[in-house]
């Protein structure tokens, strides 16, 4: 019975994980994630769309040296760190350089 509980966890578990990849992916909004070295993790299809970068064009990738306006990265940077630090830090608006060079506005 042990056993059955734990593959049932685990099943609920991937189905959630599944749920959240798929919202996450297919937001109206763009989304990308770091890890705490400033790496992009996770790009969805708005931020491929407005940037112009696919999702494994970015993968891997340094968010503010790779991505971000020269005169920004200090404050992005900035932001980063204290949201790794677990400070909020919603309503943040900054650009990004997309693929054909253009600067597009993200909030």
């Amino acid at each position: 019975q042990d056993i059955t509980e734990l593959r049932a966890a685990t099943a609920e578990q991937q189905r959630v994980a599944d749920d959240l990849q798929r919202l996450i992916e297919t937001a109206n909004a763009p989304i990308f994630g770091v890890d705490i070295e400033g790496q992009v993790t996770q790009w969805n299809r708005m931020a491929a769309h407005l940037s112009g970068y696919s999702k494994e064009e970015s993968l891997g990738r340094d968010l503010v040296t790779d991505f971000i306006t020269q005169q920004y990265r200090d404050e992005v940077s900035t932001v980063l760190l204290r949201a790794f630090n677990g400070e909020v830090t919603d309503h943040f608006e900054f650009p990004l350089i997309a693929k054909s060079g253009i600067r597009v506005e993200l909030l």
